[in-house]
């Protein structure tokens, strides 16, 4: 069985139950692109982040009707839209509006998503199980174990730096209930020797994201090993790359070279806790 944390994983495109949760998504996503998969030509690590986190959400029993979900650094994404389908109430919390924001690092959060989040998601459905927050991914204005479940996506690395990440993590562990899950992707820096302000090494990752808090514990080992030969040799080289279409997985821009990785976590359980 594959791990639910892993490096970006193209394998997963020959997976049918992955694939049916992919194609399911599909639907509330405006970036078709995105689901365009043909023999691993068009694999694209956003599409993947966004599988993979619906899939171990689905996987360890997260998405139910009565559930609460919470996106932090969420922008518009399908995930949202998806979940808004399935679950009770979604919150989803970015800087929406905030001009310097949405207009370089976090431009899926333009203040219209908050206004017609219709014009995001081709998929008729009932808007009001979605509540969009203006706020800080830092700083959640929640109150303890208010939700089933947290996911963030390619965030976390933008919210200021390895400690700003760190704490991200601590809010989301307070926010969300015992025996709750979080799911989490992030910037993978693919050689140790690499250094980066937000990008993560993979020393990094255990000292910031997963050592983040006590109370969090990955569901399983993280598969380091996931990318074939053909993906590492074949990056996207920015920024002229940065529309290409084939193998849009691991990228680099003469500094450093990354991809994806997603974090699955559980929250013990208060009698867990020495």
């Amino acid at each position: 069985m594959l791990s639910l944390c892993e490096v970006c994983n193209p394998a997963r495109y020959d997976d049918p139950e992955w694939i049916r949760h992919h194609q399911a998504l599909e639907p509330y996503s405006v970036d078709k692109h995105v689901f365009r998969h043909t023999n691993g030509g068009h694999v694209y690590r956003k599409g993947w982040e966004w599988t993979q986190c619906i899939y171990a959400l689905d996987t360890l029993g997260a998405i139910t009707p009565s559930a609460s979900g919470l996106g932090v650094g969420a922008g518009r994404e399908p995930v949202i839209f998806y979940l808004g389908d399935r679950i009770q109430n979604v919150t989803a919390v970015d800087l929406y509006g905030n001009e310097g924001w949405s207009g370089s690092v976090g431009k899926e959060a333009t203040a219209e998503v908050v206004t017609h989040p219709e014009r995001w998601c081709p998929k008729s459905m009932d808007f009001s199980r979605i509540r969009f927050v203006n706020g800080s991914g830092t700083d959640l204005e929640f109150e303890d174990d208010s939700f089933d479940f947290c996911w963030s996506l390619s965030s976390i690395e933008h919210f200021g730096g390895h400690d700003a990440a760190c704490q991200s993590v601590r809010e989301m562990a307070r926010v969300t209930r015992p025996g709750g899950i979080i799911a989490i992707a992030t910037e993978y820096l693919l050689l140790p020797e690499y250094r980066n302000a937000e990008y993560f090494t993979r020393e990094e990752i255990d000292r910031y994201l997963v050592r983040a808090s006590s109370r969090l514990e990955l569901v399983s080992e993280i598969d380091w090993d996931t990318l074939p030969v053909e993906y590492l040799i074949d990056s996207i080289v920015l920024p002229n790359g940065a529309d290409r279409r084939r193998r849009h997985v691991v990228l680099n821009d003469g500094e450093v070279q990354w991809t994806s990785i997603m974090l699955v976590f559980r929250k013990a359980l208060l009698h867990q806790i020495p």
